[in-house]
């Protein structure tokens, strides 16, 4: 089913009980990333789901709309520049950001809050088969100088690799491909076309241009897996941790996949309502079904989850609602 009728489905069954009323409401904005990976319908089934929830009550609307962009880093900057009030954003790129180091070295954005965590980022690189004798992501420090895609320019999902490729062993980050910037769709297609040796797709599973990628290339073309070896190398003292990609999950992909992810959030401002925060964040949780089936790296998002990969302050209004459902709140985590 397409992302269009998943959301209009979803938004039917909620919309039954959800009668629309014309009131004054208070208008937000959500930062998501580029159509083609995870971060776009997640953030698209956010907003429906607060429009129809608390858009429509008698009194007290919350609206949220959502922003497309470049990923987690321009996400940080547009939150810390007040362009928009919520963003999905790497937990590293969240950290960086805060503290104001790696990417934002001597630029803290310390306005940043954590509401909570959504689903993991997967790595998840694709190449010819030609190119990967083992089929593990060993095989890409061969492929140095191979024309590659790691995001679009400055996205966090770039950033991030060029940091995995050197825990992974290569000498450098930066430069280490030949690299261009595409979309997510634009790299598969490009792939597809042989204009390309590698992609890395770093988003929720399962990713729709990754789909695409390994339908149209079937046997030509390898998802890189994970050695237990491997996994231990990029894991130890980073925010990676091991995942496994279900067997099914794509074309061709008969058996479970190991590789590396890490948490994505939902973050927003010290600017933002603490009531408004905690509506939204409430209503999450209260129509888990409705996020779950908007997209499936959503299966992620729940109570025991929801302070993974966090490590800068979470926002009041989150704070509210987990001590409400019983969830200790760490002293590290609260703003001071």
């Amino acid at each position: 089913m397409s992302f269009i009728k998943t959301i209009a489905a979803a938004v039917m069954g909620l919309a039954l009980a959800s009668p629309i009323q014309a009131q004054d409401t208070r208008d937000f904005l959500i930062s998501t990333a580029g159509t083609g990976g995870s971060f776009y319908p997640v953030g698209v089934g956010i907003a429906t789901l607060v429009k129809l929830k608390l858009g429509t009550r008698p009194e007290g609307k919350i609206n949220l709309s959502a922003l497309t962009s470049q990923g987690s880093f321009d996400n940080v900057n547009i939150l810390s520049d007040g362009r928009a009030d919520f963003g999905v954003i790497q937990s590293l790129m969240v950290d960086f950001g805060y503290h104001g180091t790696n990417d934002f070295e001597g630029k803290p954005k310390e306005t940043l809050r954590a509401v909570t965590a959504l689903m993991f980022n997967t790595n998840q690189f694709i190449t010819y088969k030609e190119n990967a004798p083992t089929g593990t992501i060993s095989d890409i420090l061969d492929m140095q100088g191979s024309k590659v895609v790691l995001g679009t320019k400055n996205s966090g999902g770039l950033l991030e690799y060029r940091l995995f490729i050197q825990k992974l062993g290569a000498p450098q980050g930066e430069g280490f491909f030949d690299e261009s910037y595409m979309g997510f769709r634009q790299r598969a297609e490009a792939l597809i076309n042989g204009n390309l040796d590698g992609i890395n797709l770093t988003s929720g599973i399962p990713n729709s241009s990754a789909t695409l990628a390994l339908s149209s290339l079937g046997d030509k073309a390898v998802l890189l897996g994970f050695t237990e070896e491997q996994l231990a190398k990029v894991t130890d003292g980073t925010v990676w941790g091991p995942y496994t990609i279900p067997a099914g999950t794509y074309p061709g992909q008969d058996a479970d996949l190991q590789t590396v992810a890490q948490p994505n959030l939902l973050v927003t401002t010290a600017d933002t309502p603490e009531d408004v925060v905690y509506e939204v964040v409430k209503t999450m949780y209260e129509n888990l079904p409705f996020l779950r089936s908007v997209h499936g790296s959503l299966n992620d998002l729940s109570p025991e989850n929801a302070l993974k990969g966090i490590t800068v302050p979470l926002h009041p209004g989150a704070i509210r609602y987990y001590e409400e459902i019983g969830i200790t709140v760490p002293d590290h985590l609260k703003p001071v």
